[in-house]
């Protein structure tokens, strides 16, 4: 699925939530945004390398696709929700063709629109000097956003089940 899709799809997504649903994300989004806090912390001398030695490459030649998920998107907007309409315009003047710098960098070279601990997962975990010292907390951020991905299917799932719960009582009040 292409980037713009996933956009507007976590745009959706983040719509249709319950108030408490909402909450429960922006809780996890919370922990997300903790963990990769500790991870920028943990990950200072990876972090110099990346800047000093790459600086950026890595953001200055890529396929979009790979980088950005659902809930990577689900997670920005909610915990940076202004940025929405930034987003989708970067988006829309986007080249796919070819790998090209990221459209989230500020004039194409840098540095991100993105906070430091408001970032795609791929983004914040990558690092391009051995990271065997920081993977604990490049772990917890990943778990922390399989949880995101695990809450919003299962939100979803719960969705439909009332959906069909409320479906199924009124079929069945017919028959009577």
């Amino acid at each position: 699925m292409g980037t713009r899709y996933l956009f507007e799809k976590a745009i959706r997504i983040s719509q249709r939530l319950t108030p408490p649903e909402k909450q429960r994300v922006k809780n996890l989004c919370n922990e997300i945004k903790q963990s990769q806090e500790a991870l920028l912390d943990a990950a200072d001398r990876a972090m110099f390398n990346c800047i000093e030695k790459c600086r950026g490459l890595c953001c200055k030649s890529l396929d979009i696709d790979s980088i950005f998920s659902l809930w990577d998107f689900i997670f920005i907007l909610t915990l940076d929700p202004g940025r929405k309409e930034d987003i989708r315009k970067r988006l829309k003047g986007y080249s796919y063709l070819y790998l090209s710098p990221c459209p989230f960098l500020e004039g194409s070279v840098g540095p991100c629109i993105f906070r430091d601990t408001i970032k795609a997962q791929i983004c914040v975990i990558t690092f391009c000097a051995n990271d065997e010292k920081i993977r604990k907390p490049i772990n917890r951020v990943n778990t922390n956003f399989y949880k995101l991905c695990w809450l919003i299917q299962y939100l979803r799932l719960k969705r439909i089940a009332l959906k069909m719960g409320r479906i199924f009582s009124v079929a069945g009040s017919f028959g009577r």
